[in-house]
């Protein structure tokens, strides 16, 4: 019978515990897809590269994502909610505004005369907080952080926006079901164009107007095709959601500064986008479009017209009600 000598024996659990740890180690490493409303020199996505880098330093190269826009990827932001719940991605951009598929409760800050500002959609958010953290964890998801909110965007057109007659047959891209129903009742005629075919859509007269925020108008180049910009009286909030599962599973270190780095690049995000806000008459001015304040007159009549569609939206979802109400009633607006 062949002896097994105890150096052997020695090696081989040597090689045995380090074949775990190997496998311990690769276990504790997240490689993630994440899918990304916004593309390069974009202010949001250069925070955000700044976020990946500072997220795969702190933690010891354990956590390495890859940023990329959802057509990219083969996905539609609209889908958000499905593919995060269903495990396809783990991590994902979510843009409230396109949940009307799954949960229109998201939607709320895009509801066209409700908020003015970035802090009437912080105080909406706040005023929602809990009913949309039920609604997500419907859905197996938890919101990690990220969050921003973008200021009212510009109706960037060939021709002056200034009163609700300006708005009467006119073909206008947008980009969900919400500002959809909005245009049509304001007269317009909207079209649904994902972001990336709008440049060709203005340039070959597809559509003479589009909706959009100034900084991404400008830097698309709409100076080519248009004219004008005014302001429309409403809001959006953008914010990274996680499969619960997922999120579970982390360490808690990874939990922790997977949280700070988040709410740090947010928070840089946010900071980009309120000076967009108070100097979007010079942004859009540097591009050789020729900023249309919106008058209160504009703005009032904005808000009566689509007050149906506030009620509309609210049917749609348990939530609504509920939402539109908190939501007023920390605006001190009446319902």
């Amino acid at each position: 019978m062949k002896r097994i000598s105890f150096l052997t024996v020695l090696a081989a659990t040597a090689a045995f515990l380090i074949g775990i740890n190997a496998v311990e180690t690769r276990a504790q490493e997240y490689k993630w897809n994440v899918p990304l409303i916004w593309n390069p020199p974009h202010h949001v996505r250069t925070e955000q590269e700044a976020f990946r880098k500072s997220l795969l330093e702190r933690t010891g190269g354990k956590v390495s994502i890859s940023l990329n826009q959802f057509g990219e990827l083969g996905l539609v932001d609209s889908d958000v909610l499905t593919i995060v719940r269903s495990g396809q991605v783990p991590l994902a951009e979510l843009d409230h505004s396109k949940t009307a598929g799954d949960e229109p409760l998201l939607q709320i800050f895009n509801l066209p005369g409700l908020a003015f500002t970035i802090q009437d959609a912080i105080t909406v958010a706040k005023a929602t907080e809990e009913l949309r953290r039920q609604a997500l964890d419907e859905r197996d998801a938890i919101e990690i952080g990220m969050v921003f909110f973008n200021p009212p965007p510009g109706i960037f057109s060939k021709k002056a926006v200034r009163t609700i007659e300006d708005m009467k047959g006119l073909k206008i891209r947008v980009h969900s079901g919400v500002l959809l129903r909005s245009f049509q009742l304001l007269g317009a005629r909207p079209q649904l164009i994902p972001w990336g075919d709008t440049p060709a859509a203005l340039l070959q007269g597809v559509v003479e107007a589009a909706i959009t925020s100034p900084s991404s108008g400008t830097a698309a180049g709409f100076g080519d095709t248009t004219k004008f910009m005014t302001i429309m009286p409403l809001a959006n909030r953008i914010s990274w959601i996680m499969n619960k599962k997922v999120w579970a599973s982390l360490p808690p270190d990874i939990q922790k500064i997977l949280t700070e780095e988040c709410k740090a690049a947010g928070d840089r995000i946010e900071a980009n986008w309120e000076k967009e806000e108070i100097n979007v008459a010079d942004l859009v001015g540097k591009a050789g479009i020729t900023f249309v304040p919106p008058s209160k007159e504009f703005q009032d009549s904005v808000t009566k017209l689509l007050r149906p569609v506030w009620d509309e939206w609210a049917k749609q979802t348990k939530y609504g009600p509920e939402a539109l109400k908190r939501s007023l009633a920390a605006l001190g607006r009446a319902g």
